[in-house]
């Protein structure tokens, strides 16, 4: 029930804030009063949001989304009258954008002062230019017949239309496999421009439209909340397990009140583990454990605590009803079997032949793990003593053999709770 809960939510947090800007920019389009009041508007409100995008991505240091915007700044500037009137430049500069989009979610976040981030942003200025030198040299539509109904009664032409799905396709595909916020600011944004793009006012050739304006400024504003949701994600979430770290746990202490209580969580001889495997394998059982701690039951929030500690808040709940959902947690990773993948292993699966040679099985280790838990009382009436009692019977559970579940000796019986 855990996993189809955690899909849903998922599900549901792909549409906050993308999705809502997105849908209402479209209900504002929808009211005549209301777009053309605010019609006049539209330009400041277009490239005041592409630029601040622009600026706090440099200030984050995130040369993909910053290209990004700045790809959705040239294909603006391109369909006004300000740089070119040549039809091929327009639609060459549409037909790249979601190319340019799909590029720099699919390439790897090096920072914007390295050869691979200053490499993203020569390739968004070089094509504007090079695409204007080339219509001055040849014309502004020879050798371009496609470009004639650009901006016309049918809307896109078909070669954008394929250029947006394929860029939609890969950013979706990056959107589940990755579940980052920069993947999912992309993609709304690319639906934000293609939205804008597809109401291009006919017979101009592709000229800018108040809509363009609206929602180029809408994908600039999901850009200007990728970025701030990324830096959020950097600052509070674990890298490696992409579970809630130290400080997220820090502002949920401030926060506590009322019954609750802390199960403090230890993978057993991890020490050992990684000095016979490896920091790589080690890396792999955390993020394998930090899985099964994202799913657990009884509304328990799992933290990064440090190392191979980690934490489980449950709200509400006193130590004893706590118990059973963290015995199950204990359970499912004792269960699951973990394959040893050596350091040589390929990342793709190589072509079986009849000359292959059988290689050795890799083997299969068992993790288990150790939990300490312990509820806020009279003797623990802060946080910070309900976590220190947690850690204490952590390493009671460690004393009694390992790959158990104990509760703080100072909680009282079910009977007494009761009164």
């Amino acid at each position: 029930m855990e996993r189809p809960l955690t899909t849903l939510r998922f599900l549901a947090s792909l549409m906050v804030p993308g999705g809502v800007l997105v849908l209402g920019t479209w209900a504002v389009q929808r009211e005549e009063v209301v777009r053309t009041a605010a019609a006049p508007y539209a330009p400041y409100f277009c490239f005041d949001a592409l630029v601040v995008a622009v600026l706090l991505s440099m200030y984050y240091d995130q040369a993909r989304l910053l290209c990004s915007a700045a790809a959705a700044v040239a294909t603006v500037l391109a369909l006004g009258p300000w740089v070119t009137d040549s039809s091929m430049v327009r639609l060459a500069m549409v037909i790249l954008l979601p190319l340019n989009f799909s590029f720099f979610a699919v390439s790897k976040e090096r920072g914007l002062m390295t050869p691979e981030g200053l490499l993203k942003l020569t390739i968004v200025a070089a094509q504007p230019l090079i695409l204007i030198w080339i219509a001055q040299t040849n014309g502004p539509n020879r050798g371009v017949p496609w470009s004639e109904g650009f901006g016309g009664d049918a809307g896109l032409p078909w070669i954008a239309q394929l250029s947006f799905a394929l860029g939609a396709v890969t950013l979706l595909t990056l959107v589940f496999s990755r579940r980052t916020k920069v993947e999912q600011g992309l993609l709304w944004a690319l639906v934000a421009m293609f939205l804008g793009l597809s109401q291009l006012e006919p017979g101009d050739g592709g000229a800018a439209s108040d809509a363009l304006f609206f929602y180029s400024g809408t994908a600039g504003l999901v850009l200007i909340f990728a970025v701030l949701e990324h830096g959020y994600d950097i600052a509070f979430r674990d890298e490696l397990t992409g579970l809630p770290g130290r400080r997220a746990f820090n502002n949920v202490m401030e926060q506590l009140g009322g019954s609750y209580s802390m199960a403090m969580c230890d993978v057993d001889h991890f020490k050992q583990f990684n000095d016979t495997y490896g920091h790589d394998v080690g890396d792999q059982v955390l993020k394998m454990v930090a899985a099964k701690l994202s799913q657990v039951g009884g509304g328990g929030k799992a933290f990064r605590y440090g190392g191979e500690e980690f934490l489980v808040v449950f709200r509400g709940r006193r130590a004893r009803e706590a118990e059973p959902f963290a015995e199950s947690l204990r359970r499912s990773i004792a269960d699951k079997e973990f394959v040893v993948r050596g350091s040589d292993r390929p990342r793709r699966k190589p072509w079986r032949t009849k000359e292959t040679v059988p290689t050795t099985p890799a083997p299969k280790v068992n993790i288990t793990i150790s939990i300490g838990i312990a509820e806020r009382s009279k003797r623990h009436s802060t946080p910070e003593l309900v976590l220190d009692a947690a850690d204490e019977t952590l390493y009671r559970a460690k004393a009694s053999g390992r790959n158990c579940v104990k509760i703080d000796e100072s909680t009282a019986s079910p009977a007494a709770a009761m009164k």
